[in-house]
């Protein structure tokens, strides 16, 4: 099978744009499409593509270094994006003067913590669980289009919830 092949057949069946479309059939390694997935991430998870019985059987063991877990127990550091889907658990930390991308999906149950000067965007959706502990002068903005949040801030840290209303982007 044509890995790119396979995967822009499916992405046009979800309605991904032309552009894309080709630039997906253009790549021929992994890590490309991986990097690929992560700059179109709203598609991707507004879409549930691809598939994470896809994704398990062509993607795990090269996208956890890119910070992109299935099923996983989950401890990452610093880690720029992190994206959690099926039935993750665990830790993610932010701290001095870090930015993160969280995204926790399907039946994931995440927690976070952002401390020092940290910023951490946090985008939940489905059935997952995110427990979010913000210390210092930390910044936690989340976008909840579904699961259930649990905050607590001390200090200057702040914690934001949008309620999103609608099951995703």
């Amino acid at each position: 099978m044509n890995l790119s092949k396979e995967l822009a057949e499916r992405a046009r069946k979800k309605g991904i744009c032309k552009e894309w479309h080709d630039e997906l059939l253009s790549l021929k390694d992994k890590d490309k499409m991986i990097k690929m997935y992560l700059r179109g991430i709203d598609f991707c998870l507004s879409n549930d593509y691809p598939e994470n019985d896809f994704i398990r059987s062509y993607f795990k063991g090269a996208m956890e270094k890119y910070g992109v877990f299935l099923d996983d127990a989950v401890k990452v550091e610093n880690m720029p994006k992190c994206v959690c889907l099926g039935a993750c658990s665990g830790n993610v930390l932010a701290d001095n003067f870090n930015a993160c991308e969280v995204f926790v999906k399907h039946n994931s149950e995440i927690v976070i913590t952002a401390k020092d000067n940290a910023f951490v965007m946090v985008d939940v959706f489905d059935n997952s669980t995110v427990m979010i502990h913000a210390h210092d002068r930390a910044k936690v903005c989340v976008n909840r289009y579904g699961g259930t949040v649990k905050d607590f801030a001390d200090n200057e840290a702040v914690i934001k919830i949008q309620e999103k209303n609608k099951k995703t982007y």
